[in-house]
């Protein structure tokens, strides 16, 4: 029997949290491979966010993940941040370092691994990105390595838009619901980076009837099959959902904590499997 003293606590915070496949992914892996290790979902309240750092390191956890609405928020309470991290002002993964707290973006990995089958289809094109939090700045950015010729955005935060826009220059541009009609007939892959979708009933931000066979659909929600990735199969579309990517940033941060690369294979079994029941 291990011994608890020793074990090392891992997690993820975000709010709300219940949805994330996260822990049992990890902690999958860790029995896997007789990690002592522990993964743990922690559904943290706006007001609270401010103290996570000092919780982090008064605990000794490891490490955590970060989700939605977090990516930005606790850049502040980071002692250190990586290259990505820095560029796109959001992360997703924690490190403590013997007390210090260093900040990741795997995001940018994920998606660009989960797009090697389909880049061939994206240099010199032009993509339309909904959603302007952290895991659409992790996309834009991971368009940019693609060579990706421009990208549209749009949110209802102007504010986060003009963000955006400022630190990409000409490389992005910014939309109104107006524009999306005109947008559609020109764009090679739409991307939805909100949370809609994520659970049953959530009504589209798009009118579906503007998407064409011509256009990759690519939907970050992972946890279910969602109405814009139906209609869009059904219509003839390329479609990514969220998997590839959410696969794909866990590998990253596991390694980060761990020093061991997981098999990508097994752990898409581990979430496909969940998934199913």
């Amino acid at each position: 029997m291990k011994n608890m003293s020793e074990t090392e606590l891992l997690g993820i915070i975000g709010y709300p949290i219940k949805h994330s496949l996260s822990p049992l992914l990890h902690n999958t892996l860790f029995k896997k491979l007789k990690l002592n290790y522990v993964y743990l979902p922690f559904e943290i309240l706006p007001e609270n966010i401010e103290n996570v750092g000092n919780v982090v390191k008064t605990l000794n956890i490891k490490g955590l993940n970060v989700t939605i609405p977090y990516k930005e928020k606790v850049l502040s309470q980071m002692d250190n941040i990586d290259v990505l991290g820095k560029e796109i002002g959001a992360i997703n993964t924690i490190v403590n370092k013997d007390g210090l707290l260093v900040g990741y973006n795997t995001d940018v990995y994920g998606f660009v691994k989960s797009l090697k089958r389909n880049t061939k289809h994206l240099k010199g094109k032009e993509v339309f990105v909904l959603g302007c939090g952290g895991v659409s700045r992790a996309i834009i950015c991971g368009l940019e390595k693609l060579k990706v010729k421009k990208v549209y955005i749009s949110d209802i935060d102007r504010k986060k838009v003009l963000e955006i826009k400022k630190k990409y220059n000409n490389f992005v541009e910014s939309i109104e619901i107006e524009q999306y009609d005109k947008i559609f007939k020109q764009i090679k892959m739409f991307v939805n980076a909100t949370s809609v979708g994520m659970k049953n009933g959530d009504k589209d931000l798009i009118d579906t009837k503007l998407l064409n066979k011509n256009v990759i659909v690519y939907d970050v929600i992972y946890n279910r099959e969602t109405e814009l990735v139906k209609k869009a199969k059904s219509i003839g579309c390329i479609t990514i959902t969220g998997l590839p990517m959410f696969i794909f940033q866990a590998q990253k941060s596991f390694q980060l904590w761990t020093g061991i690369i997981p098999s990508e294979k097994y752990m898409f079994s581990v979430v496909k499997r969940q998934l199913r029941k």
